[in-house]
């Protein structure tokens, strides 16, 4: 008879491997594609709004995708997340409207996408945590390649195949086929189709 602790163990690699998987976990997705698998743990907020993943997607264990009801939001609370994404550990969306990701996006460990942030009035009998969330859609373009440690926060728009460096963090746009690092994030770099490189990124 196995022990508790070689059960828990075999539980353990089971989830990693194989995510939960079973068919009324996956009824509570939007859309649950073909081939996905999500890691344990796992912590995904099923009952706030719609959660979409594509076909074939890999999400590693300890990540955190969460749906947060938002009075001031007219909209659908919505995250989607395309096909063959490759999304490693410790991954986190914090979303009050929307979130999209396109296909075959890489995204590295401990990355954070905010669509959401609690106003900051200090004025306000309610204290910061307590605060209304102001919210500002979020949309990530397919292929792209996002670092280690970055943030991504509300109103962020990135576009097609962009590379974000290790720990930036992204607070205004970032146009297609584009190199961005550092904090706030800046373009240094952008892919030049006729002359087939990466160029200096001119102002």
């Amino acid at each position: 008879m196995k022990s508790l602790r070689k059960i828990i163990a075999d539980s353990f690699h089971y989830f990693t491997r194989h995510g939960f998987g079973s068919k009324k976990w996956k009824k509570r997705f939007a859309y649950y594609g073909e081939g996905v698998v999500i890691g344990w743990p796992s912590d995904i907020s099923l009952d706030r709004g719609f959660i979409s993943i594509g076909d074939y997607t890999n999400i590693r264990g300890y990540n955190r995708i969460s749906n947060y009801l938002n009075s001031g939001y007219n909209g659908d609370i919505e995250i989607r997340i395309g096909k063959n994404c490759s999304i490693m550990s410790n991954f986190s969306i914090l979303n009050a409207s929307k979130v999209t990701i396109g296909d075959n996006v890489l995204i590295a460990s401990h990355v954070l996408i905010s669509s959401e942030n609690h106003t900051t009035d200090p004025e306000s009998e309610l204290e910061y945590k307590d605060q209304p969330l102001q919210t500002l859609p979020v949309s990530i373009g397919d292929g792209c390649w996002i670092g280690e440690k970055v943030c991504i926060l509300p109103g962020v728009t990135i576009g097609k195949k962009c590379i974000i460096g290790a720990g930036s963090i992204v607070t205004k746009d970032i146009p297609d086929y584009c190199m961005a690092v550092g904090n706030p994030a800046k373009i240094i770099k952008r892919y030049n189709f006729s002359s087939h490189s990466w160029e200096k990124y001119a102002i």
